[in-house]
């Protein structure tokens, strides 16, 4: 920052009356001063003065001029550092956000690997579970399929006892039927042929007429009817 010029004006000195004035002639009787002899006067009262004045403003001036531009190449430098301060903070706020995105990421995976794992490992688990419930559920299905297989084949094979206990029971039965309505055809055709021989011996030994003939053989024709019927 430039420095304030502090100058002093010079003090004015009184002027002794033995000091003549510079082109000023002392009469008895001053007449009234021209604005010329005014200007004059003036210059010689306040000419330094006023040159002192002007230099100092000239020095404001330039001291002013000079802090100016000190503040300007200041708020610049500082603006700059500021700027480069911010950028540099900017950059490492970056850094670390990114350095927070990529941690931040790695856990996750990490997470979702470790879940991953979890979950397989939980899958196959559920899956030997389950393939060791099927292979059960299965075995009690064959040994139910097998129980049931042996107890339809007992039941058949005991159906088939039974029945062809039963067609035995209803052969023997037929066949000893057979055996006795045989019996008793040859019983009736012995008793018939002897009935024949028994008819023929006496119509032999007399004569019969036709109408007795004919009834013979029409009660013979019917009981051979009701024999057959009957059996």
């Amino acid at each position: 920052m430039g420095k304030s010029n502090s100058t002093t004006a010079p003090e004015m000195q009184p002027l002794s009356s033995s000091e003549p004035l510079e082109g000023i002639e002392l009469k008895a009787e001053t007449p009234e001063p021209t604005a010329d002899e005014l200007g004059r006067l003036r210059d010689i009262l306040f000419g330094s003065q006023s040159r002192t004045l002007e230099k100092r403003l000239s020095d404001l001036e330039t001291g002013l001029r000079s802090l100016r531009q000190e503040t300007t190449n200041l708020l610049q430098d500082q603006i700059g550092t500021l700027a480069e301060s911010t950028n540099t903070q900017f950059m490492e706020t970056r850094r670390e956000f990114n350095e927070k995105l990529d941690k931040q990421g790695i856990d996750q995976s990490a997470q979702l690997r470790a879940a991953q794992k979890d979950l397989s490992e939980r899958l196959d688990r559920q899956s030997v579970e389950q393939s060791s419930q099927l292979q059960a559920v299965q075995k009690q299905l064959s040994d139910n399929l097998e129980k049931f297989a042996a107890d339809l084949m007992r039941q058949l094979r005991e159906t088939h006892k039974e029945l062809s206990d039963r067609l035995d029971k209803q052969a023997a039965e037929q066949a000893e039927r057979t055996r006795s309505l045989q019996s008793e055809a040859r019983q009736r055709d012995d008793s018939l042929r002897q009935e024949l021989l028994s008819m023929a011996a006496s119509l032999e030994n007399k004569k019969a007429s036709r109408q007795d003939l004919g009834q013979m053989l029409m009660e013979l024709g019917l009981r051979l009817r009701q024999e057959s019927e009957k059996s």
